[in-house]
């Protein structure tokens, strides 16, 4: 939620389909509620994009949840302060590691996933992709290159795999094992291939190893199968559970419990509308599913194993 590559502007984009409701209703007896969605960047191009966007998203959601709701970019600690302060009554993330720290620190419950796919899936596995000139075994890794997309402070791919090599290899700073080469910018993994995700990398052979999102692995394997084929190889994180669902649209308690049905309703019957299907494709989101804390238990989890472990 991915971090990959497992994300359309990728995240971005994508996040503005569900949370860019900048409403442009008349019913002045609709309450408004304002969206504090987490942005890297937020530049004049992507700007007026959003904007043309916005337009369409809102008149549609306005119309299904007849509810009105303003659109609030801002940076993680301005987001923090905003919810803090009670500014913003929905909250999305940047991927699964910044979500949860969100619902560590505030009173927030999250609703809706996104999903992906032609299956509309939103739980998903993380994999190691590996060139096939590389050895399967942990000893064959020392000295390779690491590549991975986005942060590395915000990576949740990434995170998997250190506690995944503290485990196996007794490793608790990669940096000192692997040439980690990280992609930029990291706009999720809707669109992989057109960032030059982590497994394309592997491809035209400036990297050795990637760790990855699911989901970027199967659309890489569309565009490129060949290239996918002949020159990488998967091995699955050992012991890893078999997926994790992706990062939530958080709402604060108190919110009028109707309103908050009524948008979860509104965008889980997206994909069986005519003009909602429309508007998702262009971000490679496929629909909405419920989601309650409980799961994402197993990513605090792993959280929390990074954190005892020590690992840098």
């Amino acid at each position: 939620m991915r971090r990959s590559g497992f994300f359309c502007l990728y995240l971005f984009l994508g996040l503005f389909i569900v949370l860019g409701f900048q409403v442009v209703s008349h019913a002045q007896s609709a309450h408004t509620y304002t969206v504090g969605v987490m942005a890297k960047s937020y530049d004049e191009k992507r700007t007026k994009a959003l904007e043309k966007f916005e337009e369409i998203i809102g008149k549609y959601m306005e119309e299904r949840a007849q509810i009105r709701i303003r659109l609030k970019a801002m940076t993680s600690p301005d987001l923090m302060k905003a919810i803090e302060k009670g500014e913003v009554d929905f909250i999305w993330g940047y991927g699964l590691v910044v979500s949860m720290e969100l619902s560590r620190k505030f009173p927030i419950v999250p609703i809706v996933a996104p999903a992906l796919g032609e299956e509309r899936k939103s739980f998903f596995r993380r994999w190691i992709v590996t060139s096939k000139d590389v050895g399967q075994g942990v000893a064959d890794f020392k000295g390779k290159r690491l590549t991975h997309v986005g942060d590395e402070q915000w990576s949740f791919e990434l995170l998997l795999f250190k506690v995944w090599a503290a485990e196996k290899m007794g490793i608790k700073d990669i940096h000192q094992y692997f040439d980690l080469r990280g992609k930029q910018p990291d706009e999720g993994f809707f669109i992989p291939a057109a960032k030059r995700g982590a497994i394309y990398s592997l491809i035209i052979r400036e990297a050795d190893l990637a760790v990855v999102h699911e989901f970027e692995y199967v659309t890489q394997e569309k565009l490129t199968p060949s290239a996918v084929r002949e020159r990488t190889s998967v091995l699955p994180f050992l012991g890893s559970p078999e997926g994790f669902t992706e990062a939530p649209l958080y709402t604060k308690k108190g919110i009028n419990r109707k309103d908050v049905d009524r948008l979860v309703k509104a965008l889980m019957e997206m994909p069986d509308n005519p003009e909602g299907k429309q508007i998702l494709l262009s971000s490679r989101i496929s629909g909405f599913v419920k989601v309650t804390d409980q799961d994402y238990q197993s990513v605090r989890a792993l959280i929390a194993k990074k954190e005892g472990l020590g690992i840098q």
